[in-house]
C-alpha cells in the first residue's frame, strides 16, 4: 500500500527519519543452547530491539568459544550445527547467499540508521570469522560468508559502516575488524576480490587512520582504536595481496602519508607491526618495483620513522610473553631504516659513482690532457675540478634530504644510521657536512660535543671506495680534491678547532683530536696509494692530483710542533695518551713527512725517558703494553729524525740509546716483542757502518746471538761495547782502512763476496785499553766467553774465515794474558747457527742485514700440508641440482616473469636430461608452449627469452629421441636465461650475438668457450667474471662419460688446465678448476682419461709444490691426486705409467 502524501502546513509532519536509538542503551541477552535456538535468535525481524537482542546473544556466545579457545565443544557444536542449518542450497541459477536473515537485518538498520544494530552486526560477523579461521574444517563457511560480503548490497553496507561520522568509532571499528578477519582467512583467499571491491571494502581508509585514540595513557591493546584497526587492515592486505594489487594500493598516496601521520603517538606493538610488516612485504620484495617502494620510503615517511628514535615506552603493554620479547619500538625503526636505506633494492638508494659528484663525466677530459701527458695547467685544466668547495651535487638526494634531519650526536642508533648510509652511499659524506652548518666541533666537552667527535671518528674510519667509486677501474681523471678532502678530514675538523683541542686543559678533547687525525692520515696514505696505482708516469694528471690533496691536507691540520708540544706536556702515568700521541707522530713522518721534518725534533730525550720507564715498570700488563707501544713508535720516529743522537750518553742513562735498545733486546726482561726493536738495531747499524750493507751480510744477528748464548753480561761489558760501538759510529772510515789491512796482510783479494765486520776492528782496537784499566778476572773471562761465540756466530753466518782469524789474532794481542787469549775459539759446530735465520726459515722468509726481504725462493715439498677426502668432498664437491617430474605442469598458472625469473622455465629444461624418452618429449613440448606464452607476454627480454628456447627445441628436437640431451646444452640454456634476466650482465651481448648467428646449436660443441677464451672480454675488467660464468658451465655440463668425452673432443681439459698459470687468477677461480677435475673423477672412466691423455697428475704436483698461494691450496692440490688415484683404473693406469703414476702419488 503506497504512501500517502502530506498535504499538512509547516507543523504537519516532515518526513523526516525517526531519531536512532540512544547508543548507550544497554542490549539484552540470553543464553544459547542449541543450533536452532541461534537461528531463531539471528532471524529477521521487523523489531530492530529482537535482532539486537538475537545478536547480543550470539556475540556472547562467540566471545566464550574465542575465549576458551576451542576447548568448551559443547558450545562450538551449537555453532556447527547452526552454519550447517543456515547454508544455503546449491542452485546455479542463483547466487548463494550465507546468513540471508543477518545480511537483512543489517540492510534494515541501515536503512532505519540503527547505529546499535550496524555495529552488533559488524561484532558478530568478525567474531564468527575469527573463530572459522581457528578450524580448518570451517574454512568453507568463511569463505561463503565472505563472498557474501562481497555482493553488491553487502558492499554498500560495509562502505556505509566505514563511512560513519567520526565520532561513531563503534561501528568503523567492527567493519574494520570483519574485514581484516576476511582478508586473513584461509591464508587470503579472499584478499583480491576484496581489494577489487576496494571502492567499499577501503572506503574512508585514509579518513579512519587519522581517527586516533585521544584519552589519557596509553591505548588499551584489548579495545584498539579505529587508526589501529584500520593501520592493521592495510598490513594485513600488504602481506597477502598479489603484486599487481600491492602495487595499486601503495600508490594511494592518502593512504600512505595517512600511515605515517601520527606513528609516533601510535602504541608499541602497532608500531612494531607496521615497520616490521612494511620491511618484509615492501623494503625486502625483490619483485616490487623501486618506483612502488619510493611511494612509501619517501622523506616524509622516513622523517616519521626517524622522530621514533627516543620513544618512551613501557617494558611491556599488556605483562605477555610476546610483548616483553618483542623489540623495542627504536630498535624496530633503526632496523626498517637500516634495510631502507643501505639496501639498494629498497629503492631509496639509488646507484653513484663514490667521490665523483653527479654530472661529471671523469672518463672525458680535455684534448691534450691524458694519462702520459699533461698540459701546461694540470689539473686546473679539468673544468669542473675546483667547482665542488661549496657544494656537491649527488645521485641521492632522497637520502641526502633526509639525513640531515637526523641528530646522531644526540643517539648512538643514530650514528650508526648516518654512518651505514656514509659507507653504502660515499657520495654524501662531503655533502652532508658542506650542508651542515650547524655542526660546529668547538671542544665545549658537553656530551653534544662528545657526540659530534663520536661521529666524525666513525666518518673518518669508513673505507675509500674501491676505484674512489668509478665502475670496474680507476678513471681517466681523479676525483675532485674538495670532495677526497671532505672524506678525510670533514669541513668541521678545522684547523682552529683541531688546535684548541690540543691547547685546552682537556684529556678527552686532545685524546679525540689524537685520534681523529691518525684515522685522517692513515686514510690519506690509503688515497695517495690509490693515486699512485692509478697513475701511469711521475708526470700524470693522478701524481698532481695527490701532490694537490697533500698540500691542501697540510694546510687544515696542525703543525708538528704543537703535536710535540702536546706530547712533551702529557703526564708519564697517561699511557694510553702517549701511545697514541707517538703513534701520530709516527704517521706525520711516514705519510706527510714534507710537514713532519720542519721541525728539528730531537727523540733522543723521550727515547731515553721512556726506555728507563719501561725497564722499570711494575705495573699491570696493561700498562707494560702501552709502555711498549709507545717505545716502538719513538724507535721507529727515531730512524726518520735526522737529529736523532743515537750513541750519545744522557748524563742519567749508562748507555746511549743504540746500547740500551740493543740490551732491552737481549735481556727480554720486558717481554717485547723482537721484531720491531731488531730492524731498528739493523738499520741504526747499517746506516752507521757499524756492518757491511752487502746482500750477503747478516749484519747485528752473530753479535746479538753471541749476547743471547752468554746470558748475563757484567755492565762492564756493556759500557765497554757501548764506547765499541760510539768509537765506529763515529769514525767508520778509520775502521774499514783496518779492515782493508788485515785482507792484505791474510792476502785475501777484495771482493763482493768477503764479508768483514767494522765492529769487530773496533772491539780488537779498543780490548787493549779496556784490559789496561785493570778490570776484575772474571770480566775479562766473561769477555772472552763473549767473543768467542761471536767469532764463531759471525762464521755461521758468512763472515770470511781469513779475516776472523786475524781478528781472533788482534783481539788475543789486545788481552795480552795468554790464558784468556787461549780462551779465544772459532769454532764452526752447530750450535753456533743463528736461531733467527731458523725461525726466518720456518716462515719462509729470507733475512739479508736482519731485514726481511720477502718470500723464500723454494717451498719444501717435503712439508705438504694433508686434507682429507671428507674435507676435499666438502671443498670441491658441487650437489647436482635435480628436478621433479611435477615442473611438467607446474609452470602452466605463472606469469612469464615467474616463468624466467623463478626457475621453472629452467626447470623444464633440466627434464630434457631424463632417462625416460616419455618425460623428455612432453618436456621439449612444454618448452616450445613456454617460450610462446613469453613471447606474447609484457616481459622486458620475452624476445631474448623466446629466441634461446626456440632454439634450445630445435637443437634437442633430433636428439632426445634415443638419449638424454647432451649436459652442456641444458647447462648452457640454464645459464644463458639467468644471463637475459640481467642486461648488464657481463655476457648479455656475446649471448645476444650468438643467439643471432643461427636457428639451432651444434650438439658436439660448447658453447661461448671460444668467445670467452680467446676472443677477450666485451668491457674492461669483465674478463674473470666471464671466466667465472664460463667455468660454472663446464662444471654444471659435466655429469655423464659422453660428456667426458665431449670434453675430451672439443679439448676443454686443456684449456682450462692452462688457466691457473695466471698469476692473477683468483683462488675462487682455481677452486673451480679443481671442482671441475673432481667432478670428471667421480664419473666413469673420468680419472683414467685425465691422467693418460691430459698429464693431470704432473700438473697438480707443479701446482703443490710452486703454484698453491698457500697451505691450504697445497692441501687440495695433493688430496685431489690421491683421489685421482682411487677413481681411476690402477692395473691399468700402473702398466700405462710402469709404476711411475704410484710412486709419485706415494712419494
Amino acid at each position: 500500500m503506497a504512501k500517502r502524501k502530506s498535504h499538512g502546513g509547516e507543523r504537519s509532519y516532515s518526513g523526516k527519519k525517526q531519531k536512532t536509538a540512544h547508543v548507550h542503551d544497554p542490549p539484552t541477552s540470553e543464553d544459547v543452547y542449541t543450533g536452532r535456538q541461534l537461528r531463531q535468535l539471528l532471524a529477521f525481524e521487523q523489531d530492530l530491539g529482537k535482532a539486537r537482542h538475537g545478536l547480543q546473544s550470539s556475540k556472547n556466545l562467540l566471545d566464550s568459544i574465542v575465549s576458551d579457545e576451542g576447548e568448551n565443544t559443547e558450545k562450538l557444536q551449537i555453532l556447527l550445527d547452526f552454519l550447517e542449518s543456515v547454508k544455503p542450497r546449491e542452485d546455479d541459477d542463483k547466487v548463494p547467499v550465507y546468513l540471508p536473515d543477518v545480511m537483512e537485518t543489517w540492510s534494515m538498520a541501515t536503512q532505519l540508521n540503527n547505529e546499535n544494530v550496524m555495529s552488533a552486526v559488524a561484532v558478530v560477523l568478525a567474531l564468527l570469522l575469527k573463530v572459522i579461521s581457528r578450524r580448518v574444517d570451517l574454512a568453507p563457511y568463511g569463505l561463503g560468508i565472505c563472498r557474501t560480503l562481497l555482493q553488491k548490497r553487502q558492499q554498500e553496507l560495509l562502505a556505509k559502516n566505514l563511512s560513519a561520522d567520526n565520532g561513531k568509532d563503534f561501528i568503523i571499528s567492527p567493519t574494520l575488524r570483519l574485514l581484516r578477519e576476511a582478508v586473513c582467512l584461509d591464508g587470503g583467499a579472499l584478499a583480491a576480490p576484496i581489494f577489487r571491491a576496494r571502492s567499499s571494502t577501503f572506503k574512508s581508509l585514509a579518513r579512519n587512520m587519522g581517527l586516533r585514540y585521544l584519552g589519557d595513557g596509553v591505548e588499551d591493546p584489548k579495545r584498539p582504536s579505529v587508526r589501529s584497526n584500520a593501520i592493521r587492515f592495510l598490513l594485513s592486505s600488504l602481506k597477502l595481496l598479489h603484486l599487481e594489487a600491492k602495487r595499486d594500493l601503495l600508490f594511494q598516496r592518502e593512504i600512505v602519508a595517512a600511515l605515517m601521520r601520527h606513528i609516533r603517538k601510535d602504541p608499541p606493538s602497532l608500531i612494531h607491526d607496521i615497520l616490521d610488516t612494511l620491511r618484509t612485504t615492501v623494503i625486502l620484495d625483490k619483485k616490487l618495483p623501486k618506483d612502488i617502494k619510493i611511494r612509501i620510503l619517501n622523506a616524509h615517511s622516513l622523517i616519521k620513522i626517524a622522530d621514533l628514535y627516543g620513544y618512551s615506552e613501557e617494558p611491556a603493554e599488556d605483562g605477555s610473553d610476546t610483548a616483553n620479547d618483542r623489540p623495542s619500538v627504536e630498535e624496530s625503526a633503526h632496523a626498517f631504516l637500516l634495510a631502507a636505506c643501505a639496501n639498494s633494492d629498497a629503492g631509496v638508494r639509488r646507484s653513484e659513482r663514490g667521490y665523483y659528484p653527479e654530472g661529471v663525466e671523469p672518463d672525458t677530459i680535455p684534448i691534450g690532457v691524458n694519462d702520459g701527458q699533461l698540459m701546461d695547467f694540470g689539473v686546473d685544466s679539468i673544468p669542473w675540478m675546483s667547482k665542488f668547495e661549496d657544494d656537491v651535487p649527488v645521485r641521492n638526494t632522497l637520502l641526502a634530504e633526509f639525513i640531515q634531519t637526523l641528530r646522531p650526536w644526540s643517539s648512538t642508533k643514530q650514528n650508526e644510521l648516518l654512518v651505514t648510509i656514509f659507507e653504502t652511499s660515499p657520495e654524501l659524506v662531503a655533502q652532508y657536512f658542506c650542508h651542515k652548518k650547524s655542526f660546529s666541533f668547538d671542544p665545549k666537552l658537553s656530551a653534544t660535543w662528545i657526540g659530534y667527535a663520536a661521529l666524525l671518528y666513525n666518518v673518518v674510519q669508513l673505507p675509500i671506495p674501491a676505484w674512489f667509486g668509478h665502475a670496474k677501474a680507476y678513471a681517466r681523471v681523479p676525483p675532485p680534491t674538495s670532495v677526497v678532502l671532505g672524506n678525510i678530514i670533514p669541513l668541521p675538523m678545522t684547523l682552529k678547532v683541531i688546535t684548541r683541542c690540543f691547547s685546552i686543559k682537556s684529556k678527552i678533547a686532545s685524546f679525540y683530536a689524537i685520534r681523529l687525525l691518525t684515522l685522517a692520515l692513515q686514510k690519506l696514505a690509503r688515497a695517495l696509494e690509490m693515486h699512485r696505482e692509478a697513475s701511469s708516469s711521475p708526470d700524470s694528471i693522478w701524481e698532481e692530483a695527490a701532490r694537490r690533496l697533500v698540500d691542501e691536507f697540510t694546510q687544515r691540520i696542525p703543525d708538528i710542533k704543537d703535536l710535540i708540544k702536546c706530547y712533551v706536556a702529557l703526564d708519564q702515568g697517561d699511557l694510553l695518551q702517549r701511545q697514541a700521541a707517538s703513534r701520530l707522530l709516527l704517521l706525520y713522518y711516514e705519510t706527510i713527512p714534507q710537514l713532519a721534518l720542519r721541525a728539528k725534533f730531537d727523540v733522543s730525550p723521550m727515547l731515553l725517558s721512556t726506555i728507563k720507564r719501561v725497564q722499570g715498570s711494575k705495573g699491570t700488563g696493561e700498562e707494560v703494553v702501552m709502555s711498549l707501544l709507545e717505545l716502538e713508535n719513538l724507535c721507529t720516529i727515531a730512524k726518520y729524525s735526522p737529529s736523532m743522537r743515537w750513541f750519545a750518553r744522557a748524563s742519567d742513562m749508562p748507555h746511549s740509546p743504540f746500547t740500551t735498545l740493543l740490551r732491552l733486546s737481549i735481556e727480554k726482561s720486558t717481554g717485547m716483542s723482537n721484531e720491531s726493536l731488531n730492524n731498528i738495531l739493523h738499520w741504526v747499524a747499517n746506516e752507521h757502518q757499524l756492518v757491511e750493507s752487502r746482500p750477503s751480510s747478516r749484519g747485528l744477528q752473530p753479535l746479538i746471538a753471541a749476547l743471547k748464548s752468554v746470558g748475563n753480561i757484567d755492565a762492564a761489558i756493556w759500557a765497554f761495547l757501548d764506547n765499541c760501538v760510539e768509537r765506529c759510529a763515529r769514525t767508520p772510515v778509520k775502521y774499514i782502512e783496518m779492515i782493508e789491512e788485515q785482507l792484505e796482510k791474510a792476502e785475501i783479494p777484495e771482493d763482493d763476496d768477503v764479508v768483514t765486520c767494522p765492529l769487530m776492528m773496533t772491539i780488537a782496537e779498543q780490548i787493549t785499553f779496556l784490559a789496561a784499566s785493570s778490570p776484575g778476572k772474571s770480566t775479562l773471562k766473561e769477555l772472552a766467553k763473549l767473543l768467542s761465540a761471536y767469532l764463531s756466530y759471525s762464521l755461521a753466518a758468512g763472515v770470511n774465515k781469513p779475516f776472523l782469524n786475524a781478528a781472533k789474532e788482534l783481539l788475543a794481542a789486545g788481552f795480552g794474558d795468554e790464558k784468556l787469549a787461549a780462551k779465544l775459539r772459532l769454532s764452526d759446530k752447530k750450535k753456533f747457527t743463528l736461531d733467527t735465520q731458523e725461525n726466518a726459515d720456518k716462515q719462509g722468509v729470507v733475512i739479508t742485514n736482519g731485514w726481511e726481504d720477502g718470500v723464500a725462493d723454494g717451498v719444501d715439498s717435503d712439508l705438504v700440508p694433508l686434507m682429507s677426502q671428507e674435507e676435499l668432498e666438502q671443498k670441491l664437491a658441487v650437489p647436482l641440482p635435480t628436478v621433479k617430474d611435477s615442473s611438467l605442469s607446474r609452470w602452466s598458472s605463472k606469469t612469464a616473469e615467474e616463468l624466467v625469473e623463478e626457475g621453472h622455465a629452467s626447470s623444464l629444461i633440466r627434464l630434457l636430461s631424463s632417462e625416460h624418452a616419455s618425460i623428455r618429449k612432453e618436456a621439449l613440448t612444454n618448452i616450445t608452449k613456454v617460450a610462446t606464452k613469453i613471447k606474447d607476454s609484457a616481459y622486458d627480454n620475452s624476445e631474448q627469452a623466446w629466441l634461446l628456447l626456440m632454439e634450445l627445441a630445435e637443437s634437442a628436437r633430433g636428439l632426445i629421441d634415443d638419449e638424454p640431451a647432451p649436459s652442456v646444452m641444458v647447462a648452457f640454456a640454464c645459464k644463458g636465461l639467468e644471463v637475459l634476466m640481467n642486461p648488464l650482465h657481463c655476457l648479455y651481448e656475446k649471448l645476444n650475438l650468438f643467439l643471432t648467428s643461427g636457428p639451432s646449436w651444434p650438439a658436439d660443441g660448447i658453447p661461448l668457450m671460444r668467445a670467452v677464451l680467446q676472443d677477450g672480454p666485451t668491457d674492461d675488467g669483465a674478463l674473470y667474471a666471464e671466466l667465472a660464468w664460463l667455468l660454472g658451465l663446464l662444471l654444471d655440463g659435466l655429469r655423464t662419460p659422453a660428456d667426458v668425452a665431449l670434453f675430451h673432443r672439443r679439448r676443454v681439459f686443456e684449456r682450462v688446465l692452462a688457466l691457473p698459470a695466471n698469476p692473477f687468477l683468483g683462488p675462487g677461480l682455481r677452486a673451480e678448476v679443481a671442482r671441475i677435475l673432481y667432478r670428471a673423477s667421480g664419473i666413469k672412466g673420468g680419472s683414467d682419461t685425465l691422467v693418460t691423455r691430459f698429464g693431470v697428475v704432473g700438473w697438480l704436483l707443479a701446482r703443490r709444490d710452486g703454484g698453491a698461494a698457500d697451505d691450504a691450496e697445497r692441501a687440495m692440490y695433493g688430496a685431489l691426486l690421491r683421489r685421482l688415484w682411487d677413481t681411476c683404473d690402477r692395473g691399468r693406469i700402473e702398466e700405462w705409467s710402469r709404476g711411475g703414476v704410484g710412486r709419485l702419488v706415494d712419494g
